[in-house]
């Protein structure tokens, strides 16, 4: 394996791991779907007290946030940046997008300005440093 890679392991694989869970997560919301008779590709109703309608928006908020994040890594691999940090910034991401589906799915918290909220822009940001890494080293 070439050195660059392997200096981002951890950081491709936090990656991956994330990729996995969100085709899982589109399984999942395949089967509840189809459990409760709803139409392939139909949408619930927006109501925090369904689960499939969590499941669902869990779900797509994961491939929202990806690319962003396949996107921010990679950058960050090309220009050379601290792969300590991006090592880092990564794992945190994946924790935080798992906490993220663990508190939506169970309806932890309020739907605006909670707990879900804080765990979203927590992994947002990691995000956004990635990117900024990035640009950091290109300069």
């Amino acid at each position: 394996m070439p050195e660059l890679v392997t200096a981002y392991s951890v950081a491709l694989i936090s990656l991956l791991v994330f990729v996995l869970v969100v085709l899982l997560q589109s399984a999942l919301v395949g089967a509840a779907k189809a459990k409760a008779n709803m139409t392939p590709g139909s949408e619930p109703e927006a109501d925090y007290d369904n689960p499939v309608y969590r499941l669902n928006r869990c779900h797509q908020n994961g491939v929202e946030i990806m690319p962003a994040a396949a996107i921010g890594l990679f950058a960050c691999i090309l220009t050379g940046a601290s792969a300590w940090w991006v090592n880092l910034l990564m794992v945190l991401f994946l924790v935080l997008r798992l906490i993220y589906i663990l508190i939506y799915a169970q309806n932890v918290g309020k739907p605006t300005q909670g707990i879900r909220t804080f765990v979203y822009v927590a992994g947002w940001a990691m995000v956004v440093g990635l990117c900024g890494m990035a640009i950091w080293a290109l300069i």
